[in-house]
């Protein structure tokens, strides 16, 4: 096999910025602002340099969106034989429309945009399967096109794959050779290049350019058959057991169903559908009538878990209301639900329907009154008005969760028709005083809480973790002492130095260290009394953020205690603290503390 030359693999990329020019600077975008991300100090806690950071994450993310967008409508081009000006009039508008997107969508601080940018990143991709084949017929060139990029996909990963982790190995031995202290940042924009650069470049090198070819092409992948006959449908038969012995264990004991019942259905119909999809063209040929035997089984035995689904999604909903999770089962089940019976009622099996429809159904939820966040939001309201002025039991439960979910999904100034206070004006000035988003939201909804006059007690028993590192972690100054001593966080220590007896007790439930020295002396370090300092310090955005939420950096004067006994000096340093905070508790429960003591001879 002759592998290309440097000139071949130049003349591909060229190839590809011709016939993807868009296409190819949303990449260099994406590339550009992913690789500057993971070299930036994330340390820094500024509010200009956290936006900066969020700026990064949306061009990121809207450019994979660009991506998507432009390719489809360039195939979608290509097949009808759009002039060059009118190419290039579709690629304006939806350039256009991305920078609208960038600056409408706020990723960092609205769950709703978040969630929108998911749902049209899935349509986009749908609309790749199936924009140049959007006339009827040309059911194997659409079935045949989507081979080429399937196919395409994997191997795009997997020559990704075996070059980021070459070159990987080729930092480790540079490092461990020449010892150049290769930092992390490296290994990671490396990754970005290759998986933000050189994957979606190869793959766009693979996309078929002659349609009229895929529909004249008959070939079928041996292995491909393989795979589908002998890995997924023997999953999707395993699925379709356990849920068919569930569903009768159900009729038997006339209990409902459990909430993982849901995820299963899903599975068991992604793993049928699959399977369909990729033996479809074989389903006419001479010996595979079993084939169509399998199609007609596997959307009969969906009406009965199709019935299960639903009546899963009714034991969340019918309590508990719609949220954006329950939103995406429901129409999950009404799409499987329409296609089932299509595809069992209709003689012409258009395979294109699935994606088409897909999409469509995808696209109904970004915006308006029946989106996912329109219809959510309007039902968890409807909830609390109707609950607001109850006393009972249930009611004092759920009006704090419902508050908190309409809080952090959908702004505080979703609760205005609850009050006479000017909420819009309440979240801005939280908005200009917080810049982190889990600040801003905390503050929002304890806001929430004192303006509607509800105790935030009920409300979850759910608490946030913490993990506070002392700011001189990576190297400890030990210079002028002559011991160290590792102190682990679960074992109580027992030494004895020249005499000096040193033993490290815990106390209440591990929420003191006492070091003991000697027979009288001692340092007392009070660790819930210690992290729930750093929480609050932490909330008031005065302590250094580490690399993910919720971790910090605290002064190494505040994590350090001496005292002298017998003409030694011991200090008892914190490494680090790990623990969770309640809302409805006043003291955090710390679980993990990382320590050392230091020990000068005076």
């Amino acid at each position: 096999m002759k592998l290309p030359s440097l000139q071949h693999l130049y003349q591909g990329l060229i190839a590809v910025i011709k016939r993807f020019p868009v296409q190819c600077i949303f990449i260099i975008i994406a590339t550009s602002c992913w690789a500057f991300y993971v070299n930036i100090d994330n340390y820094d806690n500024d509010s200009n340099h956290y936006r900066l950071l969020n700026l990064l994450v949306k061009a990121i993310f809207i450019s994979n969106l660009g991506l998507a967008l432009t390719l489809a409508l360039d195939l979608l081009a290509e097949k009808k034989q759009f002039k060059l000006q009118k190419k290039w009039l579709i690629r304006t508008l939806a350039v256009l429309f991305c920078i609208l997107l960038f600056f409408l969508f706020d990723l960092n601080n609205n769950f709703s945009d978040q969630l929108r940018i998911a749902l049209l990143a899935f349509a986009f991709h749908l609309f790749v399967a199936f924009s140049p084949f959007m006339d009827q017929g040309h059911i194997n060139g659409f079935w045949q096109f989507n081979k080429v990029l399937f196919l395409r996909f994997l191997t795009a990963a997997l020559y990704s794959a075996v070059l980021y982790g070459g070159l990987s190995i080729a930092l480790v031995a540079i490092d461990g050779l020449f010892n150049v202290n290769i930092r992390w940042q490296i290994y990671l924009t490396v990754f970005a290049i290759i998986a933000g650069g050189f994957s979606p470049v190869f793959f766009l090198a693979g996309v078929p350019r002659n349609f009229q070819q895929l529909d004249e092409d008959v070939s079928y992948p041996k292995g491909l058959k393989i795979f589908t006959q002998f890995v997924l449908i023997p999953l999707m038969t395993i699925y379709l057991a356990i849920l068919l012995f569930y569903e009768i264990k159900i009729i038997i004991s006339w209990s409902l169903p459990k909430g993982m019942v849901s995820s299963l259905i899903i599975g068991y119909t992604v793993f049928g559908i699959l399977s369909l999809l990729l033996i479809y063209p074989m389903k006419d040929k001479e010996g595979n009538s079993w084939i169509k035997l399998f199609s007609r089984f596997f959307y009969t035995m969906l009406l009965p878990l199709i019935a299960l689904l639903l009546l899963a999604v009714w034991k969340r909903v019918g309590p508990y209301g719609i949220t954006e999770s329950r939103y995406i089962l429901i129409i999950i089940a009404i799409w499987l639900t329409c296609i089932t019976a299509y595809f069992l009622f209709s003689k012409k099996e258009n395979i294109k329907v699935i994606p088409i429809s897909l999409a469509i159904i995808t696209l109904l939820a970004v915006y308006g009154p029946q989106s996912a966040s329109g219809l959510s939001g309007y039902s968890q309201l409807s909830r609390l008005k109707t609950i607001f002025n109850s006393k009972s039991t249930e009611a004092l439960e759920e009006k704090p969760m419902i508050i908190r979910y309409l809080v952090s999904r959908h702004g505080l100034s979703v609760l205005q028709g609850f009050t006479k206070k000017d909420l819009g004006r309440i979240e801005e000035a939280i908005n200009i005083k917080y810049f982190r988003r889990y600040a801003r939201e905390e503050a929002a909804i304890d806001s929430a809480f004192s303006i509607l006059k509800v105790s935030s007690e009920q409300s979850v028993n759910s608490s946030s973790e913490y993990s506070f590192t002392n700011s001189n972690h990576e190297f400890y100054d030990i210079k002028g002492y002559d011991y160290f001593m590792n102190i682990n966080s679960y074992e109580d220590v027992q030494k004895v130095l020249e005499g000096v007896k040193i033993k490290v007790d815990r106390r209440s439930d591990n929420d003191i260290v006492v070091i003991n020295l000697g027979d009288t002396e001692k340092i007392t370090v009070d660790i819930a009394e210690i992290f729930d300092r750093a929480v609050a310090q932490a909330d008031q955005e005065k302590l250094k953020p580490a690399k993910n939420t919720r971790e910090f950096f605290v002064p190494e004067k505040e994590f350090s205690f001496s005292k002298t006994v017998n003409h030694y000096q011991f200090t008892y340093v914190i490494e680090s603290i790990r623990g969770y905070k309640s809302r409805g508790n006043t003291k955090g429960g710390w679980f993990n503390v990382e320590a050392h003591l230091l020990i000068r001879k005076l």
